[in-house]
Order: structure tokens, then sequence, then C-alpha cells
């Protein structure tokens, strides 16, 4: 049993630990494990760190049990190689993020606090100022407040670049018409989506840049073009080509979000049934998450703080074409 915990044997079940730590978080941010799982994306990583680490510090009773005393030493000047290179590599990139968080400017600086005046709707957007850090806000009330037909969001992965289109004649095909502006997306040398340009009044109702994602409100349909909000603040509208990007009806989006809230002032005590007259659901919560729409009332869960379930309820998502509800995004 001594054999088992000479120095150079303790040191190299230490470095084999570390060194396939660090190879499971590259291996995991090389086949993208944690993006698009929200604020899960972190422990993802971290979980295939973990595991490798531990089935390479398991592996390590073994391989010292068979190999002699040689090869150990040997073996760990060429982790602790490993690991020094793997330092200067991420501390690299980490210089080269802040190089590039320095030159990229996503879109004008954009106030955090809104004005009561410009109360949002509901949604909360992710804008993307600097190449590391997000800025959550919300968008600023429509001109008339209409709802519209839901959302578009276009698939930058498939089409890198969104043209936008001015008065549009319906009978004639996409191809017939010349854009007036665009917006175009790139990769940088992490593989994140990265603002190449866009046009000075563009504000979607909400975006993500390194993931691609936009979403603006939809206005009308039809069989090539959809007409879309691209100023949520002014309502200025254009038009997009429909194949390009996903509709979502009102029913689909909701059942995107995470979580719901009430607006203020429209507070709602959950339904039993989907119905004015149905019996109250008096169970005290503190978050709900969407479930199924039916017409103007969407079934969720009622949660408390620590997220548990505490039973089902039905509230309206509007009244009166009047949006009553806020909702949150997942976190991507």
């Amino acid at each position: 049993m001594k054999n088992f915990f000479k120095p150079a044997k303790i040191a190299f079940y230490i470095l084999m630990l570390i060194t396939f730590f660090i190879a499971g978080l590259y291996f995991a941010g090389l086949i993208g494990a944690g993006k698009g799982q929200g604020l899960a994306g972190g422990a993802i990583v971290l979980g295939y760190g973990v595991l490798f680490g531990g089935i390479a510090f398991i592996a390590s009773f073994f391989i010292v049990h068979f190999v002699s005393h040689k090869f150990i030493v040997n073996a760990n000047i060429v982790l602790l190689v490993i690991i020094i290179i793997s330092y200067g590599i991420t501390h690299y990139r980490y210089k080269q993020r802040q190089k590039e968080k320095d030159k990229t400017e996503q879109f004008k600086s954009i106030p955090t606090t809104p004005t009561k005046q410009t109360e949002p709707i509901g949604m909360v957007t992710y804008y993307k100022n600097d190449a590391s850090n997000y800025t959550s806000i919300k968008n600023s009330l429509n001109v008339n407040n209409d709802l519209g037909i839901g959302f578009f969001e276009p698939n930058f992965f498939q089409f890198p670049t969104l043209f936008f289109y001015g008065n549009v004649t319906q009978e004639k095909s996409v191809f017939q018409h010349t854009p007036t502006d665009s917006l175009a997306l790139g990769r940088d040398q992490f593989g994140d989506f990265a603002l190449i340009s866009a046009p000075p009044w563009l504000w979607p109702e909400a975006m993500n840049t390194p993931f691609g994602i936009f979403y603006f409100k939809v206005k009308t349909l039809g069989r090539e073009f959809i007409e879309v909000e691209v100023n949520s603040k002014t309502g200025q509208t254009s038009y997009l080509n429909k194949h390009n990007g996903e509709l979502l009806f009102w029913a689909e989006f909701l059942l995107t979000a995470s979580s719901l809230n009430f607006i203020e002032g429209k507070t709602q005590i959950p339904k039993e049934k989907p119905l004015d007259y149905a019996g109250d659901i008096n169970t005290p919560f503190v978050h709900l998450t969407p479930l199924q729409v039916k017409e103007d009332w969407i079934q969720v869960i009622l949660k408390d703080k620590n997220y548990r379930e505490l039973g089902k309820g039905w509230i309206r998502w509007k009244m009166n074409d009047q949006l009553v509800v806020k909702y949150q995004l997942p976190n991507i």
C-alpha cells in the first residue's frame, strides 16, 4: 500500500486529475455542450471536466501499479508541460476576447433603466453592448401597443444576411424586389455570431447576437413577405422574406418563455378552468411556468420561490387585444 503514496505517484494522481479536468472543459467547448442551455450551460461544461478528471484520477491508481517509477517521473513532466501550455492558451484567448471587446460595438449605448412612459409590454431583451457583457433591459412600449400576429425569428445559421424591403408588391416574388437595407452577422474566432452591419434604426423586440437570435414582432403575413416591426420604440416596420426564418404565433411564442408574470396593475387569481366564472386557486405562488394555451387563456404551473411545483391553474394572457402578462425568455 505504501507504494501508492510515494511523492512521484502522489504528484501523478494530482497532475492526471488537473490535466484531464482541463481536457474535459476543452472537449465540452469543442462539441458546444453548454451552448443554448442557459444558466445550466456552465454546469454542463464543468460536469465534463469533473467526469474526465474523475476517471483519470481513478485510472492513475491502476497505472502506477503496472508501470515503473521512471515512467511516472517522465509522465509527471509531460503532464506538467500540458497544464502549462493549456494555461497559456487559455490566457491568450482571454486576452484576445478583451481586445475584441474593445473593438466591437454592437449597437449604440442603450439606457438600462427605462423611463416610466416607456414601460415595457413584457419582454426582457438581451443586448450585447460589448464582446463579453450582456445588458438586460426591457423594451419600450410600442407606439400603438398592437400585439400583432406573433414573432419572426430569422435563421442566421442558414441565411447570415437578413434583407429588409420597403414598399413591396405582394403579387411579385421576393427576387423581383431590391432590398433597402440589411442586417449581417458573421462568426468570430470563438464560433459565436458577431455583428457585421446593421441599420441605425434597428431595435428588435429581443436579441442575443452571439447566438444569432433576433425576435421581430409580426404585423402582417403574406405569401412570400412578412411585415415586421424593426423598431419597437417608434413602430417602424419593414418587410422580410418569410422563408428566411420561423414565424411563431403568440400561443407558440408564449410556450417558449421560461416564466410568466403579471403586468403591474393586471394581477390575476389563477382559475381551475379557462373560464372567468371558474373557481379560484388561492395557493400562494412566486413563479409561473407556461404549460398550454387555449384562446386567451394559458395554463401555468404554480411554483414557490425554490421552483417547486405547487399546482396548476389558468390565467389570461390577453384581454381586449392587450397583453396582460410579462414573459421571460430563457437565458441563452
